[in-house]
């Protein structure tokens, strides 16, 4: 308690309690962040990011949310209650960090604010598989922001109890709402069943305390005994109520708490009004009934706070009749002054009870106590920790170098999409054998306004090009390693369907001379259908992990929206091939197949090869269906 508002209270136990926490959180993303890199290094290191500070958050919501019903159930989980403010603005400030990353993997650089690309990247809103679960972790955060910015005492004050305890009563349409969000993002991608797991077992630990603590407050709340004669009501005898404890009843659908004392009896309304924490639960100290929340005090003969605070709850009167110990039903106004009952001969003697106060000096069994606590809880979640980064799907072996600026020699051409033609190798004849790369523009823009600019009105022109190119694990040179996990023996080596992205614009090419001619372009395949996942090749080739699935899918309608080719992966004989999408004459269709980026769908079309990758004419308007739509 302070007379005066400041930005944080500080006391030694908070001090402490904040300490261990961020050392918690910190070793935390240590553990997860050092795992992850070391069992999958191609994974891009924003998503090891993004999937370290979400795990987290979530963890940390978990806590919040248990550490309520618990310390209802047990007053040794108190002492994480008293500094909950804190824990929750931490947990905020995690998942800030969650969120932004996010924001700028999948929808920052593209051709619309991240803003405005979060709800409309993905419109399947009718659709519960695809539903855009990016915007229910948005509102999520937003409730927690509205938390962490007014978790302080002025606020709470401001706004009044009430309201505050209704509003922050929203975490749990937040923590619904991140289930969502999980629940139809990541999980529908990931394979391991640990994850599944976990928030399932997440969810049921959080139900199942708070049904066991609502049942435990229930049986209190029917402690009410026939009303007798002038509107008196038994509570229990003296021999129930410890030395400087409360005895909590039922009066007209009130709580009263009636304490012993120093040789007295008096009887108060059991609410706080701090923060609405239960009085009846807490102990008389230095005189004082201190709540058992956060260490607010009131006198139990008049239900005042000591001066300067102003806090004020009811009062009961009390009788005392052979033992028994009765009380009035009609609450009198909130500061009213009653003689406390006189105890006979009673001496009082102060045990040494486990009684958790932040600001004070608490005894030996309640610090051991919230020191046991603390190191078990800390454990529990370094270890899901451990689990998590050791359980996360294997991504992508694609990767694209960006320490590297590749030099590559080529046909350079926008037709039908801009790509660089290469010589890569020789036949067994002697005769050159090609390869198309695919190219892209920095960031989430396709590159046909630099090429044309290079090619300046010409169909085709030889250059030198220098950009930054994906490759693949090819292998392991370690002949005892399967390569299941990549390691420091892995091969890398080039990708049979390569993307480049262009490194500086045009002035990223050099024409000269073309040693020898180029073969035909493309050769016709037939009308073919065609089932598999339109994605961008520039995430999917290394830009970005992952590069497809619904996770992505907002990113790919950014990339493909920018101008970067559709291309649609699909399987023949358990070999995954890739074909990029063109219309009927060969034009653009990006726009036109939006709706259908990232989902499984069905294709018609005139199939084609380009060297190494394969083209697909399509008509997306009659041509294109989904598989799923539910």
């Amino acid at each position: 308690m302070s007379a005066s508002y400041q930005p944080v209270l500080w006391n030694k136990f908070k001090k402490q309690y904040d300490a261990i926490l961020w050392g918690v959180i910190i070793l935390y993303l240590t553990i997860f962040i050092g795992i992850t890199i070391s069992k999958y290094p191609t994974q891009n290191i924003n998503t090891t990011l993004i999937r370290a500070f979400g795990t987290l958050a979530i963890l940390l919501l978990h806590v919040i949310l248990i550490v309520g019903p618990l310390s209802r159930l047990s007053n040794t989980f108190l002492p994480i209650l008293y500094n909950r403010r804190h824990l929750g603005v931490s947990m905020f400030i995690i998942a800030l960090v969650h969120s932004l990353l996010s924001l700028l993997q999948f929808h920052g650089n593209g051709n619309v604010h991240p803003i405005i690309s979060l709800f409309t990247s993905n419109l399947h809103y009718n659709s519960l598989v695809f539903f855009p679960f990016q915007t229910l972790g948005f509102f999520a955060l937003i409730i927690l922001a509205a938390m962490a910015f007014t978790s302080h005492d002025f606020w709470l004050h401001f706004l009044g109890p009430k309201f505050w305890k209704v509003m922050h009563m929203l975490v749990y349409v937040a923590y619904g709402l991140i289930l969502l969000h999980v629940a139809l993002g990541i999980i529908q991608f990931e394979k391991s069943p640990v994850l599944v797991a976990l928030l399932i077992t997440g969810f049921i630990s959080v139900a199942g305390l708070h049904l066991w603590a609502a049942v435990k407050e229930n049986k209190t709340d029917r402690k009410q005994s026939d009303t007798l004669d002038e509107g008196w009501n038994y509570v229990c005898t003296l021999a129930d109520i410890e030395d400087d404890k409360a005895k909590m009843v039922n009066v007209n659908k009130e709580r009263v708490a009636i304490f012993k004392y120093d040789g007295k009896l008096s009887a108060v309304h059991n609410v706080c009004k701090h923060q609405m924490g239960p009085l009846g639960e807490g102990k008389v100290i230095d005189g004082c009934i201190t709540c058992p929340w956060h260490g607010y005090q009131y006198r139990p003969e008049d239900g005042c706070a000591p001066a300067p605070f102003t806090e004020k709850v009811a009062t009961y009167q009390l009788q005392l009749r052979d033992n028994k110990i009765y009380v009035n039903t009609a609450a009198l106004p909130e500061g009213t002054f009653i003689e406390p009952v006189i105890i006979a001969d009673k001496i009082h003697q102060e045990k040494l009870t486990p009684f958790f106060i932040g600001w004070a000096r608490n005894n030996k069994m309640v610090f051991n106590t919230t020191r046991l606590t603390a190191f078990v809880a800390s454990i529990f979640i370094l270890i899901i920790g451990v689990v998590l980064s050791n359980h996360q799907q294997r991504l992508s072996d694609f990767i694209i170098d960006y320490n590297n600026v590749k030099k590559m020699e080529g046909w350079l051409s926008v037709k039908p999409v801009p790509n660089l033609k290469i010589i890569d190798g020789k036949d067994g004849y002697g005769n050159p054998v090609f390869k198309t790369i695919l190219l892209m523009d920095a960031f989430k823009f396709g590159a046909d306004a630099v090429v044309k600019k290079v090619l300046d009105g010409d169909i085709v022109k030889y250059v030198r090009l220098t950009g930054y190119l994906s490759s693949n694990i090819i292998g392991c040179s370690d002949s005892s390693k399967d390569c299941i996990e990549i390691c420091s023996q892995c091969i890398i080596g080039t990708t049979n369907n390569p993307v480049m992205e262009i490194e500086n614009g045009q002035y990223s090419f050099e024409a000269i001379q073309a040693p020898v001619a180029a073969n035909a372009n493309i050769t016709s395949l037939g009308l073919q259908t065609l089932r598999g996942e339109i994605i961008d090749p520039k995430c999917y080739f290394g830009a970005m992990n992952p590069g497809q699935g619904k996770p992505h899918l907002s990113c790919a309608v950014r990339c493909i929206s920018g101008g970067i080719m559709p291309v649609l992966k699909y399987e023949v004989n358990n070999q995954n091939k890739y074909a990029v999408l063109v219309g009927l004459n060969s034009e653009k269709i990006n726009n036109k197949v939006l709706n259908f980026i990232g989902l499984p769908v069905e294709i018609t079309g005139e199939l084609s090869a380009m060297d190494n990758w394969g083209i697909l004419k399509v008509d997306p308007k009659n041509d294109l269906a989904l598989l799923n739509k539910y």
